[in-house]
């Protein structure tokens, strides 16, 4: 937490330094210095009357004077790290940002990243299966726990390590000015270098070519199918709007961890429902908006391309992302549960076969859309703008409901067993389901497949 306010209230001042006038009247030594006792200050403040308070309560109730000094210390010591730490992080955020305009566009990403993996984490290990002990056992290796020990040395029979306290203590005494010189350095770099142009990392580049993409797919991929694969992990690399679709897949969140929140373990349904997720991922990211990811060159798209290797293409470029996601996940996950290993493939395989055939099915309704129904919208986090049109929210609940129906089988099958009291069906039980799942979304991936080409091929421009 300490941390955390730190980065952030650095950040701030750091944005609102007017570095022309600044450096003229003094050295970056001296604002680096500046903004420490600011913010140590604001974070002292308000801080200092409940840890004046809770030392002396703590110091009458343990009959150990000492103890009132020790928490005084090990909190003011832990404030003073993580300040200097944050601003630390932040003047090298600062730099990053200034060099890297990818940087520069993802850093509002990574905090949202950063809040829902937190989320994620307190719902797991603090709320949910995951034992609390093993994860202070964890905790106390960590610098900033050794604060702890630090505050409670001079308490009487407290169960603290004397050596961590003293680490802490030294952490503090050396710490401080090593973060200070390191965030000097920094800054130095950040308030003197000049911003790269976001126009820099737009620079033309060839589709076609060497690369790792060449190096796995070339010889048995066709070239234009290659090339649509190519360019649109190059949007999604340069311009990650497909995740902003994946509120859509947290709206359906708790299908997976409530089971497990419930019962304390990971039953074979959350698995299940983990592999539909990384399937719905995948078609929001590639799928829902392949029209409006082709909006400014469609007229060359259409006339270059043919039908069906636009279709490979687009599949190609999700199911590549999608397939060791959907694996590494329902693996990591599954082993925890009571699946057999002839499941989990299944489960693992069901996943990708949802994602080519969602991807699918929503290619043949996005295809369908007119070309005057485009409008620019703004990327939040962002200042680009992208077109999509305004049925994209029918196909995002399309896809939804799609998956839904196609893993109905396997969902009925260890639903069943999950309501029932077991962790999981028999496994032919089980494995007939997800076979039956497989084949549902073949059929439906083969029909999609021929309506998508042929939406293509009839697209008409004005």
């Amino acid at each position: 937490m300490f941390l955390w306010t730190g980065i952030q209230g650095a950040s701030r001042r750091i944005a609102r330094l007017n570095v022309d006038h600044l450096l003229t009247t003094v050295r970056v030594r001296e604002v680096v210095l500046g903004i420490g006792i600011v913010e140590y200050a604001w974070t002292v403040a308000p801080l200092s009357p409940v840890v004046l308070g809770v030392a002396a309560g703590f110091a009458v109730g343990t009959g150990s004077p000492a103890s009132a000094g020790s928490i005084g210390v090990a909190v003011a010591g832990l404030v003073g790290v993580t300040t200097v730490l944050g601003i630390a992080v932040s003047f090298a955020t600062t730099f990053a940002t200034l060099r890297s305009p990818r940087l520069r566009r993802y850093r509002n990403y990574a905090y949202v990243a950063a809040f829902l993996l937190g989320l994620l984490v307190w719902t797991t290990v603090v709320q949910g299966p995951v034992s609390n002990e093993r994860v202070v056992d964890w905790l106390r290796s960590v610098p900033f726990a050794w604060f702890v020990d630090l505050g409670l040395l001079a308490a009487p029979n407290a169960e603290v390590g004397f050596g961590r306290g003293l680490a802490a203590l030294g952490l503090t005494i050396i710490g401080v000015p090593v973060l200070t010189v390191i965030a000097t350095g920094f800054a130095d770099r950040a308030l003197t270098t000049d911003s790269v142009s976001t126009t820099a990392v737009h620079r033309s580049r060839p589709l076609v070519g060497n690369g790792l993409a060449e190096y796995a797919f070339a010889g048995w991929v066709p070239r234009p199918a290659l090339t649509v694969a190519r360019k649109r992990w190059t949007q999604e690399r340069r311009l990650p709007r497909g995740l902003l679709y994946q509120g859509f897949v947290l709206l359906v969140g708790p299908v997976v961890y409530l089971p497990i929140l419930a019962t304390g373990a990971v039953p074979a349904i959350s698995v299940v429902a983990l592999a539909s997720l990384c399937a719905v991922g995948a078609v929001l990211a590639f799928g829902v908006d392949c029209l409006g990811a082709e909006y400014a060159s469609l007229p060359m798209t259409l006339t270059t391309v043919p039908g069906r290797r636009f279709v490979q293409g687009t599949v190609l470029a999700a199911t590549t992302v999608s397939t060791p996601i959907t694996f590494i996940a329902v693996v990591g996950i599954g082993v925890w549960s009571p699946l057999s290993r002839i499941e989990l493939v299944l489960t693992a395989l069901a996943g990708v076969a949802l994602s080519v055939a969602g991807v699918l099915f929503v290619v043949a309704l996005g295809l369908r859309v007119s070309y005057y129904d485009f409008q620019p919208i703004s990327i939040p986090f962002t200042d680009m703008t992208v077109h999509t049109d305004r049925n994209v929210s029918f196909r995002l609940v399309a896809v939804l409901v799609l998956v839904g129906l196609l893993v109905l089988p396997a969902t009925v099958t260890y639903g069943m067993a999950f309501v029932g009291g077991t962790r999981a069906p028999a496994v032919t039980a089980g494995a007939g389901s997800l076979l039956v799942t497989v084949l549902l979304a073949a059929g439906v991936s083969l029909l999609a497949y021929r309506r998508s080409v042929r939406a293509y091929e009839q697209y008409a421009l004005p």
